[in-house]
Order: C-alpha cells, then structure tokens, then sequence
C-alpha cells in the first residue's frame, strides 16, 4: 500500500485544503458503511497526507468555539489580513500561514493496526524524524505537540476521528512569521512561544522540501505502507465526482 502525498503548491485557502480533506474523508466513509461482504471484497481507499500552506488564519478546536467571543474573533481577523475558522480537531487556538507546513493525514486506523493515542504519537515521532533530517532535535513533553526546548514549540498537533477514520494532523514551522502568535495563547500554554526549523538555523529550506520529507518520515513509521505517491488535487477531486454520481 501506498501512503498518497499530495501538495498544494501555492498558498490556498484554508476552506479549500478542508474541502479536499472532506472529500478524502467521505471516501473511507463510505467504504465503512458498505455492507460487509462488499467491504470485504474491497480495497478501502490508501491513506492520505494533504500537505500545504494557507493563508494567515487562526482556527480553534471543537471545544473552544462556544468559549471565543466576536470581539476576540475580530481580533484574530487583524483588520482583514487574517481568517477565523472553527475546525473539528481536538486543541485550542493555533495559527496557520505561510511558511507553515500543515498537514492533514486521512487514514483509517484499523487498516495501519492504530488506536487514538498510537496515531497521535505517529505524527509526532514523523515531525521529530523530520526535524532530525534538518539536524534539529524535537521532542514531546506533558503538553501538546513536538517541542525544541522547554519553552519553543515547533509544531501543533491536533486531529478529528470519525468512526475511526482520522483527519487533520501537524502544523510545523518552517520559515513563518513568528508574529502571528503574537495574538494568541498557542494552544493555551501560556509563558510558551513558537519557534521554526529557520530561527533554530536551518538555512535554505522550504516548505515544499520539508512537506517531501515528512511524507517519508510518514510513510515509514505506518503498518502496511511500503512507499510513498505523489498525486494531484485533479485525482482528489475524482472522489467528489465518484460521490456525486452514487446520489
């Protein structure tokens, strides 16, 4: 089986990366939802890592949109120069933009022998991995995502799991405008900052060579994944085209 890699090339919209992400979801949705001989007799759909970078835009988890007022949300909006989405993952507010790499891996966790807890780990041994490609050493601590010190977080972690087909994933810093955290308490962690593989002195690096490494990194540590496919956004938009004509 193949781990599917597909990036966008140029700053999108964050409502556009979810759309696809929607549609990768719907997918391994509705193979579940088959009856069982019919599944049996089926392939599920391969795992997908969606990697990108969006616009400025602040999201918040699940939990946390009843608690933001729209005074707080206009000020996320920075005058227009940003976005504000509420998102199905876990977490508290973070930021996403460019020079950030996020990205969203779509998989059902019983094909890859994983539960909740094993897959959050995978994602953060993969941006360890990743980082240590880059020779900058990250690790985990008691509060969320993968750290470079104590006190510098690299990267988010967040995810959604829907009858156990997961969504959403990593946001790691590679050459974003650390500013942007300025606004917000990153993930509610306060006395904390964000850092990126730039400020930790990586040189000439993009997101687009980091996104490649990470979907090896990615690759690597899941069951039943041998390799990794780079497709294009046409051949996501294949499944909307799929789950159109069964209406």
């Amino acid at each position: 089986m193949h781990l599917c890699h597909l990036h966008l090339p140029s700053l999108t919209s964050y409502t556009h990366a979810s759309h696809l992400q929607a549609l990768l979801v719907r997918r391994h949705l509705d193979h579940k939802a088959l009856p069982l001989p019919l599944r049996l007799s089926r392939p599920g759909p391969p795992p997908t890592l969606l990697t990108f970078q969006t616009h400025p835009t602040y999201t918040c988890g699940r939990r946390e949109i009843s608690t933001i007022t729209p005074e707080q949300i206009t000020y996320l909006r920075a005058g227009g120069t940003a976005e504000f989405h509420p998102a199905l993952r876990g977490g508290q507010t973070t930021y996403h933009g460019p020079g950030q790499l996020t990205g969203y891996v779509i998989l059902a966790l019983d094909a890859h022998g994983l539960k909740p807890a094993t897959f959050v780990r995978l994602l953060e041994r993969s941006v360890i991995e990743t980082c240590k490609s880059y020779g900058i050493k990250g690790f985990t601590t008691e509060n969320p995502g993968v750290w470079t010190s104590d006190e510098d977080k690299i990267a988010s972690v967040g995810v959604h799991l829907r009858r156990n087909v997961a969504s959403h994933g990593v946001g790691l810093n590679v050459t974003t405008d650390l500013k942007w955290f300025d606004r917000i308490v990153a993930c509610g962690l306060v006395g904390k900052r964000a850092t990126s593989l730039q400020k930790q002195g990586v040189t000439r690096v993009s997101v687009e060579d980091v996104a490649e490494v990470l979907a090896r990194r990615m690759a690597e540590g899941l069951e039943n994944v041998d390799a990794v496919k780079t497709i294009i956004e046409e051949e996501v938009l294949v499944v909307q085209n799929e789950i159109r004509g069964g209406e």
